[in-house]
Parts: structure tokens; C-alpha cells; sequence
């Protein structure tokens, strides 16, 4: 049984007319082994996603959370953002679901203030167009944001908003955005967590 981050590649090979050959040639994967991913008969590892990531332009976030949960928009896991740290050697210490929620704690009392909303209000749109609409959580985010703007919810509600909205606009947080592909995989962390706190308010 295929996993859904297969769907993802048979698609992005359809829309770009390429073969599994010319997949295998691009990332450097030998054909068999593309062949058995293909068919479900071999799992791929973080270092086939990247590469497939890499060749067809598909966001390694979405390949990564749909190889875990079976949907390309399903959660992404600490367990996971951990392992894509290790496994591309970057310069990440420290991460973890304490830290994310200390931050977001951070932005929440800055995000309560006129120069934290007018911040929000001001950058976000640019943060989004430089995403070019990729990535998972991007309808919450603009909900979320069309929410904070408008101010229809409750203060608590406003609060946990502004939070995920913060971190996502900036540029530096516990993994930095310039870490592509996976610099945004910490925010669509911090957004799961506050759209689980929504839920319980």
C-alpha cells in the first residue's frame, strides 16, 4: 500500500511530464529504488525526500508530514522536525515543545500590544507572498489573520492568535526561515498548538 507522500510525486511528475528515469537522474536515487517507492514496496528515507523535494519543487514539509500522518496537510511532529535537524546537520539546538510554547508565550504579550498588532497587521501579507502560498497551514493562517485584523473573537481568543501570527512573521525564530525547506516547519508547530488551545477555549 502506497503512502500518500507517493501521490504527491506521481503528481508533481505528471504536471512536469518527467519520468521516474529522469527523476532518478535529477536526485541522484537509482531507478529501482524509485521504482519500489513508487510501487509501495520500499519506504523512502529523509534523504529520498529531500532530493525528490529538491527536483520537483514539492515542499519537503509536505512530503515529511504526509510520509507521517498519510494526509500532506496533517500535523506535522516534533518527532519529525527532529529528525529532518539531524539527518540535514543543521545548526539547531534546543528544539523542543517547551521552547515553542515559551515563545509563543513571548508573542502573545507582544502581539497584545499597539506595536506588536500594527507589526502583525503590517508584515504579514509581505511574509505570505514571499511563501508564494506553499506549505501546510496557509488557510489557517490567513483565517486566523483575517480574525486578529477584524478582532471577532474573544480577547483570550485574540491573544493565542496573535501569537501564531507573530511567530510567523518572524524572520528569526527557534528554527530561522532562511533554513529552506524546513524553516517554516516550527511554525506550522506553533500554529498546531494554538489552533488546539483555540479548540479548548
Amino acid at each position: 500500500m502506497s503512502t500518500n507522500y507517493v501521490v504527491l510525486i506521481k503528481e508533481a511528475l505528471n504536471e512536469r511530464n518527467k519520468s521516474m528515469r529522469q527523476l532518478a537522474k535529477e536526485t541522484g536515487i537509482n531507478v529501482s529504488t524509485i521504482s519500489r517507492i513508487m510501487n509501495g514496496k520500499r519506504k523512502a528515507t529523509l534523504g529520498h525526500l529531500k532530493a525528490i523535494s529538491t527536483s520537483l519543487h514539492i515542499p519537503l514539509s509536505e512530503l515529511v508530514s504526509s510520509e507521517e500522518s498519510g494526509e500532506p496537510t496533517q500535523p506535522v511532529s516534533f518527532k519529525h522536525v527532529r529528525a529532518l535537524i539531524s539527518e540535514m546537520n543543521l545548526p539547531v539546538k534546543n528544539f523542543s515543545a517547551d521552547r515553542l510554547k515559551e515563545r509563543l508565550l513571548e508573542y502573545r504579550k507582544e502581539s497584545n500590544t499597539e506595536e506588536g498588532r500594527a507589526t502583525i497587521l503590517k508584515q504579514f501579507k509581505s511574509k505570505m507572498a514571499a511563501l508564494g502560498g506553499q506549505g501546510p497551514y496557509i488557510q489557517q493562517l490567513e483565517s486566523m489573520y483575517q480574525t486578529f485584523k477584524e478582532k471577532k473573537a474573544t480577547k483570550k481568543e485574540l491573544l493565542l492568535i496573535g501569537s501564531a501570527l507573530f511567530y510567523f512573521i518572524a524572520s528569526v525564530d527557534i528554527i530561522p526561515d532562511y533554513l529552506f525547506p524546513i524553516g517554516y516547519l516550527d511554525d506550522a508547530l506553533a500554529i498546531q498548538y494554538v489552533m488546539q488551545s483555540l479548540s479548548r477555549c
